[in-house]
């Protein structure tokens, strides 16, 4: 379908159609114009063409007014029709003011462009602070969190795929994002319970639909949400609940919604049991079709679900052990989830079994956890679990801690800043993070195993970049201001200005990370960075750098 909007002329009188045509195409409007006075080819515009108005004059002769807008309607909803009288008189002159008329049309399309861009955005923004919302209300739930945009993101890319239409391919993500906000009305202690539930327990929790309703009948939504979130646990034979619907009865957004809930709740822990394999649930899900989900949809599902495994990119996965829930809902909220699955352990036990069944490509581990000896014990063994390929990022309470875990551990100290652990943790996973994730996050973090120190300075010289670089390298940490693209300030543990740089260029594995914007309170570096760089590179090959004498004698002098 073409994506340029347009009008259609449809009239029989062929002078009229064309001088209209020639008016609006030479008009100031940038829409298509079609035209067309046969009937068949008329309804063929309207189902490929993207038309926001049809011009009618004579050729609805066969029928009324009324019957010929319900057609257009029916095949394009929404669409203005406008009825033209004749455009000539005997004298085949023009009845109407054409200026006039070509400002009514402009208008017209400009006045509809207007209100449906500043609905899109409203949609958007809906959208996305349900998304947020959410994500903020279940950022302690460890069954639950992200369960909703996931299954909204698959939703709408079913939607997409069936060719549902623009409303219902919006409405059913935003349905499926809010379906399950009616468990804030359901006891905790029954959506955490362990064992199988009785069917005076399942009560509630079966009402789950209709509480939802009630919470959101209160907000103004510009979708009609109301029968996708209420049918969503209807099943295709009639078994499902809250009104037993079965078949067709269901709307397309329940069922479509039915079988990504189902999917994503199999693949996922829940209190009563382990996620299952995802080939498993996809086996269950295949069983289900014709009784509890629509095989329509099945087939569709399986093949969005087939195109993403075959995607290049897979979604990265994150484990995070501590006691507390603190740094694993500060990674929630910061982080993207269609890049990142988060998980959370509280024990040692419970990291080891998840890092085994998981083989997650990033373990981040609170080194307080533990006692001393316990939690150095529990990391070998991580380690040795591990896929590897993973990487180990340790919260420690200073570098001295960090000594005993190796030269080939990234670590944090605490206090914690959520900026420079979001970027760590995605400097790390770089390899795994989506094209987008990769662009926000180039250029400002990374290895040195991928980027050396004398590349980044020269992208950052040759930008005219006023910027702040860390670099650790181990348990060491280093430090170089650019202003403007020249290196002004460098320090690498006790060492200061071109002696601290040239240690800073010896580092050939560690992390960096960029801030933009940030300037030194000092200077110590006056020598000019591609001198600095050449002598860098004989560093790099082995050689010696120039005696820094003369570079000390010039700062006592600018001191």
């Amino acid at each position: 379908m073409s994506t340029a909007k347009g009008i259609l002329i449809f009239n029989k009188d062929e002078r009229e159609r064309q001088s209209l045509a020639a008016l609006l195409r030479n008009g100031d409007s940038d829409n298509r114009v079609f035209d067309t006075d046969d009937a068949l080819q008329a309804l063929n515009i309207l189902q490929k063409e993207d038309v926001r108005v049809v011009l009618a004059g004579s050729g609805v002769s066969s029928m009324n007014r009324k019957e010929f807008k319900d057609i257009v309607e029916k095949i394009r909803p929404g669409v203005s029709t406008v009825f033209t009288a004749p455009f000539f008189n005997k004298e085949k002159e023009f009845l109407v003011n054409i200026e006039e008329f070509l400002l009514l049309i402009s208008n017209h399309i400009k006045k509809e462009n207007y209100l449906n861009k500043e609905l899109a955005e409203v949609k958007q923004y809906a959208y996305a602070i349900a998304d947020r919302l959410l994500q903020i209300f279940v950022v302690n739930d460890r069954y639950f969190f992200n369960n909703d945009h996931h299954v909204a993101e698959m939703s709408k890319k079913i939607s997409l795929r069936m060719n549902l239409g623009e409303d219902l391919a919006e409405a059913i993500p935003m349905a499926a994002l809010l379906r399950d906000i009616g468990r804030v009305v359901i006891h905790q202690q029954i959506l955490e319970e362990t064992k199988k539930l009785n069917q005076l327990e399942l009560t509630p929790i079966k009402a789950h639909p209709i509480h939802t309703m009630q919470i959101l009948r209160q907000v103004s939504f510009p979708w009609n949400l109301d029968s996708i979130i209420i049918q969503h646990h209807e099943h295709y034979d009639g078994s499902g609940y809250p009104m037993g619907l079965k078949g067709r009865e269901i709307t397309i957004g329940a069922r479509i919604i039915s079988v990504v809930d189902a999917y994503y709740a199999m693949t996922t822990d829940r209190p009563y049991r382990k996620a299952l394999p995802k080939e498993k649930a996809i086996t269950e899900i295949k069983k289900s079709a014709g009784t509890q989900f629509d095989p329509e949809v099945v087939e569709v599902f399986l093949s969005v679900l087939s195109d993403e495994s075959s995607d290049s990119h897979a979604r990265s996965s994150i484990l995070i052990f501590e006691r507390e829930n603190n740094v694993a809902a500060m990674v929630k909220l910061s982080t993207s989830a269609s890049d990142m699955e988060v998980m959370h352990a509280t024990s040692s036990i419970e990291a080891i079994s998840r890092i085994r069944q998981k083989d997650p490509q990033l373990i981040i581990l609170d080194a307080e956890a533990l006692e001393p000896e316990t939690f150095l014990r529990f990391y070998n063994t991580a380690r040795q679990s591990a896929p590897p390929a993973c990487k180990f990022l340790l919260i420690v309470t200073d570098r001295e801690s960090a000594k005993k875990f190796g030269e080939d551990v990234y670590f944090i100290t605490k206090p914690l800043s959520i900026e420079q652990l979001t970027m760590q943790i995605k400097g790390l996973l770089m390899d795994v993070l989506s094209p987008a994730a990769q662009e926000e996050v180039r250029g400002l973090t990374g290895t040195l195993e991928d980027f050396n120190l004398v590349d980044i300075i020269q992208i950052l010289s040759l930008g005219l970049k006023t910027a702040k670089v860390e670099i650790t390298h181990g348990r060491d940490t280093g430090i170089l201001y650019l202003l403007r693209g020249k290196i002004v300030y460098a320090s690498a543990g006790s060492l200061r200005g071109p002696d601290a740089f040239f240690e800073l260029i010896r580092w050939k594995k560690g992390f960096f990370y960029i801030m933009h914007g940030h300037a030194a309170e000092e200077v110590n570096v006056t020598i000019d960075t591609m001198h600095l760089l050449m002598d860098a590179c004989s560093v790099m090959d082995g050689a010696a750098p120039q005696d820094s004498t003369q570079e000390n004698k010039q700062l006592k002098q600018v001191k």
